[in-house]
């Protein structure tokens, strides 16, 4: 996979390919994979940004992305375009595992949205 500059999808949604600082965050978070023979997608928190990396085994698209949603629990509707986008994908039949793992961890976020503002102190948006 090539590196290409994070790109942002709204002002809070971005998406990044730059392995060294997505390695250097899962590293930070413990959340680094031991083997890297499957697809895996990790999931965690820095500070209120939800974090949603994607590793491809595949050695036509081998690497890691990472989603990166500011503010998820006020930002509610940037995790619903991210869901929108992993379901599309799935109409497709991309990567269908690793994608309905990723849509389901997006999904449980958006459900928990409120708790989550609650425990940041958040005003309360609608959903």
């Amino acid at each position: 996979m090539n590196y290409q500059p994070p790109v942002y999808l709204t002002p809070h949604l971005y998406m990044t390919n730059e392995e060294e600082e997505i390695i250097d965050a899962l590293v930070d978070h413990h959340e680094m994979p031991k083997k890297f023979d499957v697809d895996k997608v990790i999931s965690y928190f820095e500070g209120e940004n939800f974090c949603l990396v994607l590793y491809f085994a595949n050695l036509q698209d081998r690497g890691f992305q990472k989603f990166v949603v500011n503010d998820f629990s006020v930002n509610v509707e940037e995790m619903y375009m991210l869901s929108a986008s992993f379901g599309k994908l799935l109409e497709q039949e991309v990567n269908i595992h690793v994608l309905s793992q990723a849509k389901n961890r997006v999904d449980h976020v958006i459900h928990m949205a409120g708790t989550f503002r609650a425990l940041f102190r958040k005003k309360e948006v609608v959903d």
